[in-house]
């Protein structure tokens, strides 16, 4: 974005400064602007394709509080308030109407304020024209032409995850299905789809409330926006037996990431393996400007972070990196007319989005009930999917992105795990094979990067540790909390088992048979004790059978000595009630007589 020039008018000079930043900003299609108070000035910055650039600097200080007391004016919230609040307002404009989301935060100079700016009446782009890519576009549109089923569109906070999903609902739309969208914030308008805007401030039951009700309408296809807590996703869920097709957008970085969230949020495993069909992850990576871009060679120690990729330095492909200039070098080259008109120094033109496809398959459920975010991405990789890196390593050859977005696209343990591996491989500058375009400048400096990066990763790898022991000890906490509810539960279904037993005993040592009849029900309360055995020890109960067996005296409430010369002391010859066990836990103690002596006289 050009720099804003302030000039000052004579009606009104703030209302008119912040007029023309918004319209600058809605001209340019710029996501989002920052008001940033600082000691004795203002600062604004703009965030536009991704790249966060200043637009005005160090503006007096008596312009701090009008300019903020505009902002919140213009989204009627209230101007004297220090806590955090939100607020919206709408801009017409030549590209056409916008929302302006307003958050202001309390900082140590002021209030500083954030807006976020959503085109909604922005020309209508067609899914294929936003997935270019044939080979990722394919199974994107086999999952949203499903009949049902949920599908997850994931990505980081303002990665545009809703442009699939209208992209998507713009290709399902025919006069002959239903669709609604039910969202916070509104986004594109497409002509045959009902659109439910809720209040910013609505809260998770109200959001699932609206879901339920919607689903009375008989809708074919759902919108439901972020799926970020327990009562939306159950409702969601609801929506997909009911035979919808549903799309829902999850802040994660990768499938597997979006499947493990949803499970801590109390999703069981097997329902979201069950109902979802696809997860569509985006990235939203920074073009270079091909106007400016510089050619760059590969380096040894920069390969190496990514680990085994296909890339190498015997590619012949030609490489580039972006022509970022410095504040500075941004004038000189203005005024002597060098300036690059399409990227005004930034080095950067437009992003361009990548995307990760996972079809949900039977091979994966096993992985996706184990719930580990990690083993998802691998095996999802497994059965087909592109990873990120890869994506990126396609755009990196085709000279379309620099190597810095490469590397935001690989793991990051994978980056710190292979820069420790570096460092130790090379401790010293001189020991690398250096290519003769290289200096021994250049060689010291990533020497100096190599140790920093062993030291950090050192560091992070002992949190890691520390971490990964205590998720083990509160898994192990978890299944012995578990065990001991599983055990509780199995002793009082095994105490009403034995109180109906003993009514069946009772009635069947009661009768005296005299008659076939009276035979044959004894018979039958036989059959019925034996049953009820068997369900009892199948609980996992274990009857003690006392008689002939050693003595087990924390089985027993009333013990009754008998001298006698038939059994060994201390073994028991009668038995009054049976005792029964579950593991340590006496259900039931028994009354017992037990010989004392085996050479009594």
């Amino acid at each position: 974005m050009n720099q804003i020039q302030s000039t000052p008018t004579e009606d009104n000079p703030i209302i008119n400064l912040v007029d023309r930043i918004l319209a600058k900003a809605i001209e340019d299609r710029a996501s989002h602007l920052y008001f940033e108070p600082r000691d004795r000035s203002l600062q604004i910055r703009v965030r536009h394709n991704g790249l966060l650039q200043t637009a005005l600097q160090n503006m007096p200080h008596n312009t701090i509080a009008p300019t903020i007391d505009r902002l919140k004016t213009l989204a009627q919230i209230h101007p004297e308030r220090t806590a955090p609040q939100t607020g919206t307002f709408d801009r017409s404009s030549k590209i056409g109407r916008v929302q302006i989301a307003i958050t202001t935060l309390p900082t140590q100079f002021g209030d500083t304020i954030t807006a976020e700016i959503t085109h909604i009446q922005r020309p209508q782009i067609a899914l294929h024209q936003l997935i270019p890519d044939r080979e990722v576009f394919e199974p994107i549109s086999r999952i949203i032409h499903s009949h049902r089923g949920l599908i997850l569109i994931v990505g980081a906070r303002d990665s545009s995850t809703s442009a699939i999903v209208d992209a998507s609902l713009a290709e399902l739309q025919q006069s002959d299905r239903k669709i609604y969208t039910i969202d916070r914030q509104l986004t594109a308008d497409i002509p045959g789809i009902d659109r439910i805007l809720l209040p910013t401030a609505a809260d998770p039951h109200t959001i699932a409330h609206t879901i339920d009700t919607c689903l009375h309408q008989q809708p074919d296809i759902l919108a439901i926006g972020a799926l970020d807590s327990l009562p939306v996703a159950q409702s969601a869920f609801q929506a997909v037996a009911r035979g919808c097709l549903v799309f829902a957008t999850i802040s994660a970085a990768t499938a597997g990431d979006a499947i493990a969230n949803l499970i801590a949020l109390g999703v069981p495993a097997a329902q979201l393996y069950t109902a979802t069909i696809g997860i569509i992850t985006q990235k939203s990576l920074k073009q270079l400007c091909k106007d400016c871009r510089l050619p760059e060679e590969l380096d040894r120690l920069k390969l190496a972070q990514l680990g085994n990729t296909i890339l190498s330095l015997t590619d012949r492909s030609c490489y580039y990196r972006a022509n970022t200039l410095e504040p500075s070098a941004v004038e000189r080259a203005k005024q002597v007319g060098k300036l690059c008109s399409q990227c005004q120094g930034a080095g950067y033109r437009g992003e361009i989005g990548i995307y990760e496809v996972l079809t949900i398959v039977d091979r994966l459920k096993p992985t996706i009930l184990l719930g580990d975010a990690e083993s998802i991405d691998l095996a999802a990789q497994e059965t087909g999917m592109r990873s990120f890196l890869d994506l990126a390593i396609d755009l990196f050859r085709q000279g379309k992105i620099g190597f810095g977005e490469v590397q935001r696209c690989a793991p990051p343990k994978t980056l710190l795990q292979n820069q420790l591996a570096n460092a130790q491989t090379y401790p010293d500058a001189e020991a690398i094979e250096i290519d003769n375009s290289e200096s021994l400048a250049a060689a010291l400096y990533w020497k100096q990067q190599a140790l920093k990066a062993k030291s950090e990763c050192e560091q992070l790898l002992a949190e890691l540790e520390h971490y990964q022991q205590e998720t083990d000890e509160f898994e192990q906490r978890i299944k012995q909390s578990r065990s001991q509810v599983e055990q509780g539960t199995r002793a009082e279904i095994a105490l009403q088992l034995l109180s109906i037993f003993d009514v069946i005993e009772l009635a069947r040592t009661s009768i005296k048979p005299q008659t076939d009849r009276e035979a044959a029900i004894q018979k039958g309360y036989s059959m019925l004790e034996n049953k009820m055995l068997s369900s009892i020890k199948e609980i996992g109960v274990r009857v003690t059978e006392s008689k002939g067996r050693k003595f087990e005296a924390h089985l027993h409430e009333v013990v009754r000595e008998v001298i006698t010369h038939e059994h060994p002391a201390g073994t028991v010859i009668d038995e009054l009630k049976r005792g029964y066990t579950l593991g340590d836990r006496v259900l039931r103690l028994a009354q017992v007589n037990v010989a004392v002596a085996s050479n009594y006289n």
